[in-house]
């Protein structure tokens, strides 16, 4: 079962968080002391990135908005037959984040990590909109964990964005434009 581990009482909880807001410091969205585990569809999320804008998906932005949390696992999922460069592998592992490469797609070695993981998170953050984690969804809540589905709109799967307990839309600020990739792309026609 997921719980929420912490060393402080729940009045001390409550009263470090009304201190953040007093101070006005960072913003309050979500517990502070969730153990969080992300999960990222890597075809899926960068698919869709560079279709809609144009670009790299902004890993070290994704994993900066998702935290202020307890990260207690990141994990990259791409297929082996896709190039991994030496230079994401480097930034991907001082990020502190493993990466598999399974033989075709990622959902079900990310679908066997999610439930694996899942009696030591309190929230699976799941990075791409498919709507084959369904069962992956619904399986999590039952069993206490928050899922939060960090994906573009465009892309997304409609039940995947209700199903979930939080739907957080990525937009542009999620990609790095390639100033080389875009200037190769054919201008859209309007």
């Amino acid at each position: 079962m997921c719980t929420i581990a912490s060393t402080l009482t729940r009045s001390d909880y409550i009263v470090k968080l009304l201190m953040r807001i007093e101070n006005n410091t960072t913003p309050v969205t979500g517990l502070v002391y969730q153990k969080v585990g992300v999960f990222i569809d890597a075809e899926n999320v960068e698919i869709s990135g560079y279709n809609i804008f144009g670009g790299r998906t902004n890993y070290a932005l994704l994993i900066e908005e998702i935290g202020k949390r307890e990260i207690t696992r990141i994990i990259y999922y791409k297929p082996i037959h896709k190039n991994i460069s030496d230079d994401f592998r480097r930034f991907w592992q001082n990020l502190g984040g493993e990466i598999k490469q399974p033989i075709k797609n990622a959902d079900a070695w990310l679908t066997i990590d999610a439930v694996t993981l899942s009696e030591k998170l309190d929230v699976v953050a799941l990075i791409g909109g498919d709507k084959d984690y369904m069962p992956l969804i619904w399986y999590l809540k039952n069993r206490g964990c928050k899922v939060e589905v960090w994906s573009y709109p465009e892309t997304c799967s409609e039940i995947i964005k209700d199903a979930a307990d939080m739907f957080v839309p990525m937009d542009d600020r999620f990609t790095i434009k390639d100033k080389s990739l875009r200037s190769a792309r054919p201008p859209k026609k309007s």
